[in-house]
């Protein structure tokens, strides 16, 4: 992994709807029902290298096409965050709520590999009847899961509730000062880190433990996306047909005890630059 190369971020590439009417509307509408396309939340920054001594500004966002800056959460909707630089922890930190990204800006006074990770509070609602194929499309549900709902009798609405999981590689004047932070897990509940198989190999881990047999979606900035499937260690290859900025991204379901019970997902991302 090298997130050292001069690569603009998906922050460089801000998209606004021009209609403020419209864009609350379009929001409204996904919220209140998943489509077939689901939304990407991930955090961006300007730069993968930042100059010593400088303020550091990220954007939490979520957007149909990464790496759109489309909708920005309220600083209310974040659960957690932790920002190091070098293996120090950043605690203070500034934050700023726009229509299209909660910014979070803080100046290190350490320089090196910077992980910032947040994380949102649960979400919880009702899907109904006809939206519940395209929900489990968006999530990615496999044919048990399907089938075991199918199975309810009557046509009945499904209750889900979900948590987003994001992080940030970048760097502080240098790459080369804690490094070793890229592979530790910060305590979210589905997230990636640093993989063991070389610069471009990431492992996705819940709670801490490699996952196995996960599907991870990986997209560039210019539209090209594929998917792979976690070995035995969790971890994952990237092709190098993926330069820049790139964004991984994947679902976990907890099923419920009973099949209309609560559908939870964990939905992971990570940005950073490869070469």
């Amino acid at each position: 992994m090298n997130v050292c190369s001069e690569t603009h971020s998906p922050a460089a590439r801000k998209t606004r709807v021009g209609i403020k009417t419209l864009l609350l509307a379009t929001l409204a509408t996904v919220l209140a029902m998943p489509t077939a396309s689901a939304h990407k939340t991930f955090l961006a920054s300007d730069h993968s290298v930042w100059e010593a001594g400088s303020t550091v500004e990220v954007s939490l966002t979520s957007a149909l096409e990464f790496p759109d800056i489309q909708f920005g959460p309220a600083q209310d909707r974040i659960a957690f965050t932790s920002v190091t630089v070098g293996n120090t922890t950043i605690n203070d930190l500034a934050f700023e709520e726009t229509e299209t990204a909660l910014n979070v800006s803080f100046q290190p006074d350490e320089i090196g590999f910077s992980v910032i990770a947040m994380s949102a509070h649960p979400r919880s609602g009702e899907i109904s009847p006809e939206d519940v194929a395209a929900y489990f499309d968006e999530i990615g549900a496999d044919e048990d899961v399907r089938t075991a709902f199918e199975a309810l009798p009557g046509s009945p609405a499904m209750m889900r509730s979900y948590t987003k999981h994001t992080k940030l590689f970048l760097c502080v004047a240098t790459c080369d000062t804690g490094r070793d932070a890229a592979a530790r897990p910060v305590g979210q509940t589905l997230e990636f880190v640093a993989g063991s198989a070389g610069p471009r190999s990431f492992a996705i881990l819940r709670n801490g433990e490699p996952v196995a047999g996960q599907s991870v979606e990986i997209y560039g900035t210019e539209g090209n996306h594929s998917t792979a499937v976690s070995d035995a260690l969790g971890d994952i290859h990237i092709e190098a047909s993926f330069a820049g900025t790139i964004l991984l991204s994947a679902v976990w379901i907890t099923l419920p005890d009973q099949p209309n019970g609560t559908y939870h997902s964990d939905q992971a991302t990570l940005s950073v630059t490869l070469p």
